[in-house]
Formats: C-alpha cells, sequence, structure tokens
C-alpha cells in the first residue's frame, strides 16, 4: 500500500491528469449553467448537476446558524412581550378582532389566534400540525426545506364562517383546517401564496405559482398567477401573471437582454375592488409587484392591464382601497445596492389619489418615530374604528396606530426563551363576522386531542 501511494509519477501523467481535470471542472460548469437557463436538458441529470454546484452555498447557510423564523433587529423591543396597551382603552372600544398569525416559539408551531381588539384578549386559537397537513402531499424538491413543522407558517389565514381556516404558507400547497386545527382537505394543483382576499362575489382570490411548469422558460422560474377560489376554497381558475404581461404588451418587464431574473414580478397582494368608481369597476384587482416596485390595475373580464404606476415605493407590500379614489400600500421602502438588504430611513403607509395624481405619506413622523423596519413582508389593515394595525414581520411586532399616529397598543411574538420570531400577516376580522364565528365554535363539540 505504501508503495502504491509513493510511487513516482512521469510529469506528462499529471500533466495529462490536470488537463483532464480541467476540461470535465468546464462541462460540469458548463452543463450547470445550462440547466440553470434552460428546460429542455436531462430532468434528473440537470436538477442532480444544480444540487451538486449549490452544495457550498447550502454548506455556508447552515454554518451560519441563523433560525430564518426568529425576529431581526429586535434590540429596540426589550422588555417587551406579548399584548401592550399603550395609550386609552377608549381608542379600541370600538374594534373588531385581530387574526393574529405568527410561528409560536414556545410551541414551536405556526399559531393563528382570534383575538378581541377591545380588550387584547385571545379567544380562540390554531395550532395547526405541519407534518399531519404534508403527510399526503407528493415532495416537491424545491420545497422540502419549508413544508415542514419546523418552519411552516400559516401565511395571511381566511377565517370561514364554521371557525375553520383557510392556510397556505409562502410558497406551499393550500389546506382547510378546522376548528380544532384538524385537516379538512388540501390542494396542491398549484402553489399558493402571500395574500388571501375576498371580491364582491364572495370567492377568493390568491396569488400562485403555475403548474405545471412550461418548457418555454428555465426549470427555476417562477411563473406567478391569478388563482379565483369559491369561498369555500374550491379552485376555480388560474391565470398565468406572465402571460397576461405578454398579453398586453410588456414583455420587457419580463424578459430584459441583461442578467436573467427567475422571479421577475413577485406578486405579493391581490385587492378586489368591490364597487364601481371613476377610475376602476367592480371585479377588478389591484396587484403589487415587489421586484418591479408597481402597484397596477387588472381587469379580469376584459384581459387588460388598465392602470400601472411604478414607485415611489420601493418593495410594496399590500395595496388597500380607501374610497373611490385612493389607495393604501404598505411601502417597504425595500432596495439593494450592491451592499445587502436595506430599508430607506422607514417602512411606512402612503396614499395614492387618483383625482389629484398625487401620493403622500401622512403617518410617516409615526412609522420613523416606531422605527418600523421591514426589509420584507410587512402589511397594513384598517380597523372597524379607524385606527391602523401594521404588521412589522421582520422584528415580530404588530403596532396598532390611531388616525393621527398615536401609539395605542402593540404586540411582540416573544417566546418563553426569549427569542422574538416572525409574524405570519395577520388581518383585521369585523365585530359581527367575529362574533358569529365565536357562536359557531361554541355551538360545536369541543376539541379533542388528535
Amino acid at each position: 500500500m505504501e508503495r502504491f501511494f509513493f510511487r513516482r509519477l512521469e510529469v506528462w501523467v499529471v500533466l495529462l491528469l490536470a488537463i483532464a481535470g480541467l476540461v470535465a471542472s468546464l462541462c460540469f460548469t458548463a452543463y450547470v449553467l445550462r440547466t440553470e437557463r434552460r428546460s429542455d436538458l436531462p430532468g434528473p441529470v440537470g436538477r442532480a448537476a444544480l444540487a451538486l454546484a449549490e452544495t457550498p452555498l447550502a454548506l455556508t447557510e447552515l454554518a451560519s446558524g441563523r433560525d430564518p423564523r426568529l425576529g431581526q433587529k429586535t434590540a429596540k423591543l426589550a422588555g417587551l412581550s406579548g399584548w401592550r396597551l399603550a395609550g386609552s382603552p377608549d381608542q379600541l372600544a370600538g374594534e373588531g378582532y385581530l387574526l393574529l398569525s405568527r410561528y409560536d416559539g414556545t410551541a414551536n408551531s405556526a399559531r393563528v389566534d382570534l383575538v378581541d381588539l377591545r380588550d387584547l384578549s385571545t379567544r380562540h386559537s390554531w395550532l395547526p400540525d405541519a407534518d399531519r397537513l404534508f403527510a399526503e402531499i407528493p415532495p416537491d424538491p424545491l420545497h422540502a426545506d419549508d413544508w415542514n413543522s419546523t418552519y411552516f407558517e400559516a401565511v395571511h389565514p381566511w377565517l370561514l364562517a364554521d371557525g375553520g381556516l383557510l392556510i397556505k404558507d409562502h410558497y406551499s400547497p393550500l389546506f382547510h383546517v378546522d376548528r380544532c386545527s384538524a385537516p379538512v382537505r388540501s390542494d396542491a394543483s398549484l402553489i399558493y401564496h402571500h395574500s388571501t382576499e375576498a371580491d364582491a362575489d364572495g370567492n377568493l382570490w390568491i396569488p400562485v405559482h403555475m403548474r405545471p411548469q412550461k418548457t418555454v422558460y428555465a426549470h427555476d422560474f417562477w411563473e406567478d398567477g391569478l388563482a379565483r377560489l369559491t369561498a369555500d376554497g374550491d379552485l376555480v381558475e388560474a391565470r398565468s401573471l406572465i402571460d397576461i404581461f405578454m398579453r398586453n404588451g410588456h414583455r420587457a418587464m419580463l424578459f430584459g437582454a441583461g442578467a436573467y431574473d427567475d422571479d421577475p414580478l413577485h406578486i405579493n397582494d391581490i385587492q378586489p375592488v368591490l364597487a364601481d368608481g371613476p377610475y376602476w369597476k367592480r371585479g377588478d384587482l389591484f396587484l403589487s409587484l415587489r421586484r418591479i416596485s408597481t402597484i397596477l390595475l387588472y381587469r379580469p373580464s376584459t384581459d387588460r392591464i388598465v392602470w400601472q404606476k411604478q414607485g415611489p415605493w420601493l418593495g410594496q407590500h399590500d395595496v388597500d382601497i380607501l374610497d373611490d379614489h385612493r389607495i393604501a400600500v404598505f411601502d417597504n421602502r425595500a432596495y439593494q445596492q450592491g451592499f445587502g438588504p436595506q430599508v430607506d430611513e422607514a417602512s411606512e403607509t402612503v396614499i395614492y389619489d387618483f383625482a389629484a395624481g398625487m401620493v403622500t405619506a401622512p403617518l410617516r413622523d409615526a412609522f420613523r418615530r416606531e422605527t418600523v423596519e421591514t426589509f420584507s413582508e410587512g402589511l397594513q389593515d384598517f380597523t372597524e374604528a379607524g385606527n391602523l394595525v401594521v404588521e412589522e414581520e421582520n422584528a415580530g411586532r404588530l403596532i396598532v396606530l390611531a388616525p393621527d399616529g398615536g401609539h395605542i397598543a402593540d404586540f411582540v411574538n416573544r417566546a418563553e426563551s426569549g427569542d422574538i420570531y416572525t409574524l405570519s400577516w395577520s388581518r383585521a376580522i369585523s365585530r359581527a363576522k367575529g362574533d358569529a364565528v365565536l357562536a359557531a365554535i361554541a355551538a360545536a363539540p369541543a376539541c379533542t386531542s388528535p
């Protein structure tokens, strides 16, 4: 054995092996690059080559030890945990409920609480078990690290009349769980993500990634789409947003001649228009597209993009209709200039007035005072009493602001360990709907442990 390892080799043999290794490396690199950019190569071999090439990146992320569920920039929240009333109780007297969605670091599970905003008490809770949810879902290599109990979040849950929920992660199947958090059914035909909102007819609209993957795009391309479902969560239709852009002459916004972007739009909110107005029609959809900092108005009845505006918002999430001529946008103020994720001073809620053609930020001072910074995620919700709920997702904090910007209450998602975990897109619930759901839950048999 010793003679084998220490035997002399001719120089030409060493050079030949080095050249062969270099050629093999170049071929492997070229193959990975083609696999990354195209989808017409042998699937399993291409995916294996790409996975091998990505190994150093995966090992780097593993070595960093950063738990993606933990909040960021949380030093400002020292000493805060759970709900806190900072203003007068009278400011919450006319409130409804809040469907608070978060990662519970104590229970190590996604959690949804129905909170009575009048006294900040929790009236009902759901703790969906992701392992049970995914038990019969075919594995997906693109989401293998997320579809489990460790990382699953119930993003922007939708409350059903009987106390059940429609939930999904940012990129997952859609699940229906009952009032006891038990799985009822699922839809894995599409990859659902981000917001869930209802239109004037009671249908739900949810952003999706289309399936199956089209061969005209690279294997890693995220083909955003708009899914319409019944009020109970049955899929009615799904329209490719990429196809909509192409049909409306906006190919240049998707595919340039420079660097390839596998997620050129990144839709994160669909807000249905509920009534006709001077600038939109019932059935139209406002869409928020983070990657290009654009809000647009799409008319499904004619398949036309009838209005769009890029900026001044930066990397925004969440668009809400205030009246017949104004919309509110949660402006993350997020950007990248080659030095990592940045927030320009503070995230904020801005108002666009179609009649005046102006953007204003009436609560800018309040957002800066509270140092609201969420590079990704985050949203706003206007309550029955006229207050503003702001979710600073990255920091694991939710704030209730008065119309004048006064700080009424806040919630910090701190676990018993002291760590702060992220939030998962909460939503305001009307008093009437919350009361009706709680009555339905109370009238049903008590929940038992699985």
